[in-house]
């Protein structure tokens, strides 16, 4: 079996919480009211993707000035 071109990062709560700046109970909310991507490994193992966590930041980022 050949390995991925892209190796997928999994981190968890604590690694997750502060790469988005927000406490692991923010997290936690937020994934329990489904308003962030997430690996459910089991019913207690919750993993999230780096590349998950980048996308979701570019959708929510709010473009200094522009037109009103």
């Amino acid at each position: 079996m050949s390995a991925p071109t892209m190796a997928r990062r999994l981190i968890g709560y604590p690694e997750a919480a502060a790469y988005l700046g927000v406490a692991v109970g923010t997290l936690r909310s937020m994934v329990s009211r489904r308003q962030i991507a997430h690996v459910r490994l089991s019913a207690r193992v919750v993993r999230f993707d780096l590349a998950d966590l980048d996308a979701m930041i570019a959708e929510r980022r709010i473009a200094m000035g522009g037109t009103p």
